[in-house]
């Protein structure tokens, strides 16, 4: 699995970003916690196939009283130790500890998944933020060359020259020009705080860039291999088998267990005094289930949760290969418009030269030449939405192939 996809990209400034995001966006440390917690698991569920030794000390006080009804005094002070190791003859405790590991595999693929998925949306940011600063370069060219036609139209309208609602057409227009590159402007701004938000609220630097990358398309995986390589295909695999080992381990629990115990304890009048009282006990205990409805009905759960994992399994295999081939058609769809777009662009540019020469030479109005102005801002702004739009796609596909490139 490719683990620095993002460098494809070229951009420096996305590189540092995804960088900062690891280190200290707050919903990957979370994710991260849960690996910690999942190793924890897996440490508890050995240490049940390990034995255990205890030492006690406690203080009692009363009678004993025989058949005879005879009262003894009893020895206030008492001291235990026990050694006990239950031995997994059946593998119901190797069961569990693998089911265990295996819930760790699945919490580790999940935060590669965490990761994929933040270094996609830190990407998907700064790409719609080079968009915006694309349309506000435009949109400022745009204006500014609108308002100069105003300064003409206001100076022809007060000579007479022109009809008054000419100029409040064209003023009209100019206004228009304004809103849009207000707009923009604004989304620009939350793409910013959007974006610093997501590296972990560390300050983000080349906020001015306006060029789009040209990456190139990731190559194609056969299933077995896709299969290996998206974290969340590997993490809901992991879920299987860690449910499957806990059904194993429900079952197995219906055969006898052996423990072998070893317990002393020793009572005194006092804790200065030698012990006046010994017992010990040495030797196995056999645990033959024979009707259990809390051990049955536990095997019928684990199986329950056993078929719901393999369920959603299916259904993420299902759900990447969806996205993978929605990806491509998207952006062999996006490679299209973004040709004919391209095509529109070039014959616009030959209409505009043609409208500034008759412009120049006083045979067209600036109305007529601020319109083609005006659809050629529009085209420039299509094909910035059409590239901002494939990179997205670019990065759809990046993301259902688990970061493969």
């Amino acid at each position: 699995m490719q683990q620095r996809w993002w460098t494809i990209y070229g951009d420096a400034r996305l590189n540092h970003d995804v960088a900062a995001a690891f280190a200290h966006n707050p919903d990957l440390a979370v994710i991260a916690a849960r690996l910690a917690r999942a190793d924890a698991q897996v440490a508890s569920a050995r240490a049940s196939s390990i034995p255990t030794i205890n030492l006690g000390l406690g203080h009692r006080d009363g009678r004993k009283r025989e058949a005879d009804f005879g009262p003894y005094a009893l020895a206030p002070w008492e001291s235990r130790g026990q050694f006990s190791w239950e031995i997994d003859l059946s593998g119901r405790l190797r069961a569990t500890t693998r089911s265990a590991r295996h819930a760790r595999d699945a919490a580790f693929w999940d935060v590669h998944a965490a990761r994929l998925q933040l270094a996609s949306r830190i990407a998907a940011t700064r790409f719609n933020l080079y968009r915006f600063n694309t349309e506000i370069a435009l949109l400022k060219q745009s204006t500014g060359a609108s308002q100069e036609t105003l300064q003409a139209l206001r100076a022809r309208a007060n000579a007479g020259i022109i009809a008054t609602s000419t100029y409040h057409r064209q003023q009209a227009e100019h206004e228009k020009f304004t809103r849009q590159l207000v707009g923009v402007n604004r989304l620009r701004d939350i793409t910013v705080v959007q974006l610093r938000t997501l590296v972990g609220g560390t300050m983000v630097s080349g906020t001015t860039r306006r060029q789009l990358p040209s990456p190139r398309d990731p190559s194609p995986l056969p299933l077995p291999q896709l299969l290996k390589a998206s974290p969340t295909l590997l993490a809901a695999e992991a879920r299987v088998r860690s449910a499957f080992q806990l059904e194993k381990s429900a079952k197995l629990d219906l055969l006898p267990s052996l423990r072998f115990k070893v317990s002393a304890t020793g009572a005194a009048s006092s804790l200065t005094r030698p012990y006046q009282v010994w017992q010990h006990q040495v030797g196995p205990s056999l645990d033959i289930p024979i009707y259990d409805p809390t051990r049955l009905a536990k095997i019928k759960l684990r199986r329950a949760e056993t078929q719901s994992a393999a369920a959603q399994y299916r259904s993420a295999v299902l759900t990447v290969l969806g996205e993978v081939d929605q990806a491509r058609i998207s952006m062999q769809s996006r490679r299209e418009q973004l040709r004919i777009v391209q095509r529109e662009l070039a014959s616009m540019q030959e209409t505009r030269r043609y409208a500034a020469a008759q412009l120049k030479a006083g045979v067209t109005s600036q109305i007529e030449y601020l319109d083609t102005e005006r659809r050629w801002l529009d085209a420039k702004r299509s094909e910035a939405a059409i590239q901002q739009a494939l990179l997205i796609d670019h990065l759809h596909l990046i993301k259902a192939l688990g970061g493969a490139s």
